[in-house]
């Protein structure tokens, strides 16, 4: 999710970069090799440690993160239709770009439904447990929808273009709903319980995803709908316009209220920040809502969109850099994810343990 959406927000910068291009391409290259070895990992773990990886559903931690797994999906489409386009020819770039599509709204329908059922029926957390992380497994949909909308043109006739569009609409409507309603409960949490630990206090940043990806949805759809819609296109791109910047209000709010939390953890008053993998959250939100920004400028055509898309690039790259950083160290030195072999045979493959 972090790094595809580096890479793309990077090679599209409104801003001309040097090298964005070719940066933004080494970062897609290594989207797909990471991506790879993931998936295979994650289907090794299935085959042979089954019990395992159905214990998954039972934790009410664990599960949440098959959100993520969704949402990594759809980033990898979309880079396949920005930045697979200008590698291999644009036809096979948005067949794969499609295909990932369709893979990826699956699986969001699929975590959206599961995860919070277990959440209602299975799992058991007290109120002062709530996080902003219980927006991964919802907010999948919404991802879907905002990369859907890029994809719209190139479905077929005007008839599949509307359902495409009527699908994304609806996808939009699962996860804005739930949005709103865990976010009151994390505000709730928030005033009447103690503060955020130090290790909690990067998940306030996931709230800041959804807010961008339902910028990105409106902003995109009027561009994308000129034959399905017509002579309501004007109102589309009328309410796009305003409905966009109003989220985009929300997201600074939220940025504020989390960097403040951040800070406060990094002040003699804080606790530290304690490094683990749910520092991705201040990469893929913050993403989420440059890409947001990228898709209101082009919808609005005006410069200050295009400097605070740009403002959002740099910050994103600072947290970015700082965060890949960690996490390599952290894998190669064996404290974020370690391979445990126990009773070795020929015909057994390695069990993977994450320690996150």
């Amino acid at each position: 999710m972090g790094v595809g959406i580096v890479a793309g927000l990077t090679y599209s910068s409104p801003f001309s970069i040097p090298f964005q291009h070719e940066i933004g391409t080494v970062l897609f290259v290594l989207l797909n090799l990471i991506f790879a070895v993931a998936l295979l990992l994650w289907a090794f773990r299935w085959m042979f440690h089954s019990d395992e990886a159905l214990n998954d559903f039972r934790h009410p931690t664990r599960a949440l993160f098959y959100g993520a797994f969704a949402m990594g999906i759809n980033v990898v489409g979309n880079d396949y239709l920005v930045i697979g386009t200008h590698m291999i020819s644009t036809s096979m770039a948005t067949d794969i770009s499609k295909v990932v599509w369709v893979a990826g709204t699956i699986v969001s329908l699929f975590t959206v439904v599961v995860v919070p059922y277990l959440l209602f029926t299975e799992h058991e957390v007290e109120q002062h447990q709530t996080l902003a992380t219980w927006l991964i497994p919802v907010v999948p949909p919404i991802v879907a929808a905002a990369t859907g909308a890029n994809l719209i043109p190139f479905w077929g006739g005007a008839n599949i273009q509307f359902a495409m569009t009527a699908l994304i609409l609806a996808m939009f409507g699962i996860t804005f709903f739930l949005f709103i309603m865990i976010s009151s409960l994390v505000y709730g949490r928030l005033v009447y319980h103690k503060r955020l630990s130090g290790e909690a206090a990067p998940s306030l940043w996931v709230e800041i995803g959804p807010i961008g990806m339902s910028m990105g949805t409106f902003s995109t759809l009027p561009l994308t709908t000129h034959t399905i819609f017509g002579q309501y296109g004007n109102i589309l791109h009328a309410y796009g316009i305003v409905f966009s910047i109003a989220m985009w209000g929300v997201g600074i709010w939220w940025i504020i209220i989390s960097a403040m939390h951040t800070f406060l953890h990094l002040s003699k008053r804080g606790e530290g920040l304690p490094f683990h993998m749910g520092w991705w959250s201040y990469v893929f939100p913050i993403g989420s809502f440059t890409n947001g920004t990228y898709a209101l400028d082009h919808l609005a055509g005006n410069s200050f969109f295009t400097i605070a898309g740009f403002i959002q690039l740099l910050i994103l790259w600072g947290c970015f850099a700082i965060v890949f950083s960690r996490t390599t160290r952290g894998v190669l030195n064996g404290s974020l994810i370690q391979w445990k072999v126990s009773h070795f045979h020929p015909e057994e493959f390695p069990r993977v343990r994450r320690t996150v």
